[in-house]
């Protein structure tokens, strides 16, 4: 009963939600895994196979588990994001069995309150991205390992590193935890990943003998799977701890540092030191693995660390003896997780557009630009841009239109008749989005939030 006083709010909010954004199409790396559903829809699937452009060398378990779905209900966006609940759910239920461990009940509801304005979360909620099942699958695995059972635990380690290669640095960083607890390897530590061990080793082989490739695929993003050097090595650092801290987090690592140290030494139950453990252990693993290649570092790849960070935090304020200590912390928490919402740098920096709800604008944006394109008998060949804008409407809305602008790529600017902007660009081109602003024609300009959508055209036309 206590368990369902906690969760029930959490879940009819969380369902709200969903229902409220079923028209939000897949965006940024999630039309990545949507082309993937979308070719197995229409292909079958092929050995669990991918083309070679979007073969990430993983199995696809998120592409095949949308491609079930929509076969079973049909291909939409509201299936989509249906889909997407039950992990959501699975979510909160495993937050709320691991943070049963260390909070009190009265703790654990402010937790909750942590989870879901934590603006990754949330966001990546709605977006229907993968790392809600890397978090699902992470969180459940935890609890199972604390739980003793030993063959569910194989499976959900299994289905964790199924997912991606991240779900994979993340099992490791399990089996550092449970080192840790344990501290000793023997046969009964080992026989636990023996089973996630064999079927990724299967997996490789059989993927190698169909495509005669193992992890990196020989064409897709080679530059950002290559192994970065000295200086990428710093530059990468920094942007992981910048990542990490960002979005009105730093607070919450204000007091984990501050407090936990603090505490560390007072704390008989040990479970001071554990929380840290939790923390650190998954942060440092995917650091680790991160540092080693050029690939860029996204806020969301560190979804484990927040949510485990929002229980570190609210154990240690458990620890202040002052009532209203606690509730200026607890409302200063809140205020940052939910302003660091809207935390915008200059284009040329991650602003974290898939991991947080400034995002949200822009949806309605497109609709109406790709309305205004369309009425205006514009083709899409004609019409330039960039990453995310350049993905086609047949895989992000799964609607039945092949419309795509094109994407520049390392194409002259002037080839193109018009050109799409938005803030939003992942782009490395300033000074050519500099030469556009500043002398081609506004056809349309739209703004909304931070979101700016604007069509520029060609002088030379």
């Amino acid at each position: 009963m206590k368990k369902a006083k906690h969760l029930l709010p959490f879940y009819i909010l969380l369902t709200l939600l969903t229902i409220s954004c079923t028209t939000i199409p897949f965006f940024w790396d999630g039309t990545f895994f949507s082309t993937l559903s979308v070719y197995f829809y229409e292909n079958g699937m092929n050995g669990y196979i991918a083309p070679l452009p979007i073969d990430t060398g993983g199995f696809p378990l998120y592409s095949s588990y949308l491609t079930f779905a929509w076969k079973l209900f049909g291909k939409t966006l509201t299936v989509s994001h249906l889909a997407i609940l039950p992990f959501i759910f699975g979510i909160v239920l495993e937050f709320y069995k691991l943070a049963k461990r260390f909070l009190n009940e009265k703790t654990i509801f402010f937790a909750l309150i942590l989870l879901v304005i934590e603006p990754v979360f949330i966001t990546q909620s709605i977006l229907m991205g993968y790392d809600i099942l890397i978090a699902y699958f992470f969180l459940l695995s935890l609890n199972l390992l604390y739980e003793k059972k030993q063959l569910l635990f194989s499976i959900a380690l299994i289905l964790l590193c199924l997912i991606s290669i991240r779900g994979i640095m993340l099992a490791s960083a399990i089996f550092t935890i449970d080192l840790v607890r344990e501290r000793k390897i023997d046969l009964k530590l080992i026989r636990k990943y023996i089973p996630a061990v064999f079927i990724l080793f299967t997996w490789f082989v059989y993927h190698k003998t169909e495509t005669g490739w193992y992890l990196f695929s020989p064409t897709r993003e080679n530059n950002a799977e290559q192994l970065s050097g000295a200086g990428m090595f710093i530059r990468q650092f920094i942007y992981i701890l910048w990542k990490t801290i960002d979005l009105g987090r730093i607070t919450l690592w204000i007091i984990l540092v501050s407090c936990g140290f603090y505490f560390l030494k007072k704390d008989r139950s040990n479970k001071t030191k554990e929380l840290l453990q939790l923390i650190f252990i998954p942060l440092v693993a995917m650091s680790f693995f991160m540092l080693l290649i050029r690939n860029p570092i996204g806020h969301k790849y560190f979804l484990v660390v927040f949510i485990l960070l929002n229980i570190g935090v609210c154990y240690l304020l458990e620890q202040i003896d002052n009532r209203k200590k606690r509730t200026v912390l607890y409302c200063l928490i809140s205020i940052s997780l939910i302003g660091g919402n809207f935390i915008t740098y200059p284009q040329r920096y991650g602003n974290a557009w898939d991991s947080s709800l400034k995002i949200l604008p822009y949806f309605k944006l497109e609709n109406e630009m790709t309305l205004f394109i369309l009425q205006n008998n514009i083709a899409d060949k004609q019409i330039g841009t960039q990453f995310p804008l350049s993905s086609k409407l047949k895989n992000s809305h799964l609607s039945d239109s092949s419309y795509q602008f094109r994407d520049i790529e390392n194409k002259p600017i002037n080839n193109f008749q018009y050109f799409l902007y938005s803030n939003i660009i992942n782009t490395n081109r300033i000074n050519d989005l500099n030469k556009i602003t500043e002398q081609w024609i506004v056809v349309k300009r739209m703004r909304s939030g931070t979101i700016e959508l604007t069509l520029f055209q060609n002088p030379d036309f």
